[in-house]
């Protein structure tokens, strides 16, 4: 096949050498311009939530630089391995995925935070699982409705095996106790299967099965009885007080906000201001204008996802299709609950907002996710060269 450019050193590094072909412009930059200008932009926000916290240190600021750059190393690891690699061995990564969420329970592995077990401590690093499940349910679902095609849309027993891997996924998360994140693996998920082509009569038993169990679930903790309390009345429920303070600073902000630095919320009123609380900070230091275009952001990035999963189906490339529309629809998911839950349109639930959000696990998963799309771009480029050079 004849080069129609030489590669760059760099390029070599990045993209391979059996690629010659290749260049920066075969990936989708606008993916990864999106993605590179969140990453900076959270920097920013988590050092100005930070300094007040820390009595003006850099500490959270450096272990977020820290964080960024595992995630960056994993990331490129990931753009280097091909895409039918992660087809091949996707079963494997999910057995590992569901020991890591066993172990969890274990003593002097599983990490206590606010009375629930959702992170292992290995070798000084704290980490949580449900993260890497996220990764492993996307391309083990994906894997297996191409393997099993046939099978899980013709046959009763071919889909609910899938369904059983999902349930027994969510259980462990559930058992951390971990609501929301059971809630994104069920969506993500099950939309997978339904844009494989899963029968639609299966998909709706399993659905309204899920809610009846997720409403169930809601009334057996009492803490999520208080949280449903606080959502439906937060003004005047004693629960609610994360809420109050995230509204109250979004109401501050105004059409402009206040400055870069100058929210008053911050200082000591939102517990959770760097992570699940990030965009009440965002909108009122760089007011309500800036978040509705933050949110426009994040939804081209989404739409990027859709249409590189629609131009792999259209270059009949199935797996890298419903992994593109799995981690559109994740993203999806991040983004409307961390939003959702800031701005009071949905009951308080710790999720992180992607790429912004200070913390290790989720800005590491979002890393490999945006490299698998790159990845997926590349390859389908290449194929195309392929077929031209023929």
């Amino acid at each position: 096949m004849p080069n129609s450019k030489k590669q760059s050193f760099l390029q070599r590094i990045f993209l391979g050498r059996y690629e010659r072909s290749l260049s920066f412009q075969d990936i989708d930059l606008h993916i990864f311009l999106i993605a590179f200008s969140l990453v900076l932009f959270g920097i920013i926000m988590v050092t100005s939530v930070s300094l007040p916290m820390t009595g003006g240190s850099l500490r959270m600021t450096t272990s977020h630089l820290q964080k960024i750059f595992i995630a960056l190393f994993l990331s490129l690891i990931v753009f280097r391995i091909p895409i039918s690699f992660w087809q091949r061995n996707s079963v494997y990564f999910l057995l590992i995925s569901l020991l890591m969420l066993s172990l969890v329970f274990l003593p002097f592995i599983g990490k206590e935070v606010n009375g629930a077990y959702r992170w292992i401590r290995i070798l000084g690093f704290s980490f949580q699982p449900s993260e890497l499940m996220k990764f492993s349910l996307i391309i083990y679902i994906s894997s297996y409705c191409i393997r099993k095609y046939d099978e899980f849309k013709e046959d009763l027993l071919g889909f609910f095996k899938p369904v059983f891997v999902i349930s027994l996924s969510i259980l462990l998360v559930l058992l951390e106790p971990d609501l929301g994140s059971s809630v994104v693996l069920f969506i993500v998920s099950f939309s997978i299967l339904y844009i494989a082509g899963a029968p639609l009569k299966h998909l709706l038993a399993i659905f309204f099965f899920g809610l009846i169990t997720f409403i169930g679930l809601i009334f057996t903790a009492t803490y999520r009885i208080k949280r449903i309390m606080g959502y439906l009345d937060p003004w005047n429920n004693q629960f609610s007080e994360q809420l109050r303070f995230s509204l109250s600073a979004i109401s501050n902000g105004e059409w402009f906000g206040v400055g870069i630095g100058n929210s008053a919320i911050k200082e000591g009123f939102l517990s959770d201001a760097q992570t699940d609380f990030i965009f009440a900070v965002i909108t009122e230091e760089l007011g309500i204008i800036f978040g509705l275009f933050l949110i426009l952001i994040f939804s081209y990035l989404i739409f990027r996802c859709f249409l590189l999963g629609r131009l792999a189906r259209q270059n009949d490339f199935t797996f890298g299709s419903l992994v593109s529309y799995g981690i559109g629809v994740l993203i999806a998911l991040h983004v409307f609950i961390n939003i959702g839950v800031a701005i009071g349109l949905l009951p308080t639930k710790g999720i992180t907002l992607p790429f912004i959000s200070f913390g290790g696990s989720n800005l590491m998963l979002m890393f490999v996710l945006i490299s698998l799309l790159q990845k997926i771009r590349l390859e389908i480029n290449f194929s195309n060269k392929i077929s031209v050079y023929k």
